[in-house]
């Protein structure tokens, strides 16, 4: 059981199974902090820092007392209308799952909140999945941090463990024939490394007061 230290920073990551919040969750280790992963399913860990939490996303009441002394959640959850089976579902995971743990964080006073959406969010948005990225943004904005970063990434480059192949068609072909192309204020929609996104999350965690959209520009590494 995690012992919280109201005198260091405390971290949360939501959706550290997924290629984004695995990759958070082993750079917060490996830079000697405690991490509480909040997961769907019963998991393990070998490590002194990683504590493994099993929560019922569609139950407010099993994750709450969660958030409860951390200084920095970070919520990557996300799915895609095809493994979530319909936009309905889709909707729950994207929306729905990350306004409850937005919500809990904010209520447990947690200071600093990042999250991660999409390049193009937008509620007004014709497209489905661009118009659920920016219902969760607006719906989160409206809740009490000191420090609320929200980021926009382009196509995410790296592995999961499950095959998508748009996607992996994607990340062969973008980075070397599309990105390119992208140049000025078009930078925003190249592709980002996974790695790069989550040690930028880890990075920028707190510095600003206030909201803060984070764009290509800010997450690209040397």
């Amino acid at each position: 059981m995690l012992e919280v230290n109201s005198s260091q920073r405390n971290y949360l990551v939501a959706g550290s199974t997924g290629l984004i919040g695995n990759l958070l969750t082993e750079q917060l280790v490996k830079s000697n902090n405690k991490v509480i992963a909040l997961t769907r399913h019963e998991l393990s860990s070998n490590n002194d820092l990683l504590f493994f939490q099993k929560i019922d996303f569609e139950n407010e009441e099993s994750f709450k007392d969660k958030f409860i002394g951390i200084s920095d959640a970070f919520i990557c959850l996300g799915s895609t209308i095809k493994k979530a089976g319909s936009q309905e579902n889709f909707r729950k995971i994207d929306v729905d799952y990350c306004f409850s743990l937005a919500k809990a964080a904010s209520m447990a006073k947690v200071p600093n909140l990042s999250i991660v959406t999409s390049i193009g969010a937008d509620s007004g948005s014709n497209n489905f999945y661009l118009k659920c990225k920016g219902e969760i943004e607006d719906k989160i904005s409206e809740l009490d941090f000191k420090s609320l970063s929200i980021y926009r990434p382009g196509l995410l480059i790296g592995a999961r463990e499950e095959k998508r192949l748009g996607e992996s068609v994607g990340q062969l072909l973008q980075p070397w024939l599309i990105d390119p192309l992208l140049r000025g204020s078009a930078n925003k929609y190249r592709s980002v490394k996974g790695i790069d996104l989550a040690n930028s999350l880890m990075e920028y965690s707190g510095k600003q007061q206030g909201k803060k959209f984070y764009y290509f520009e800010d997450l690209i590494r040397s």
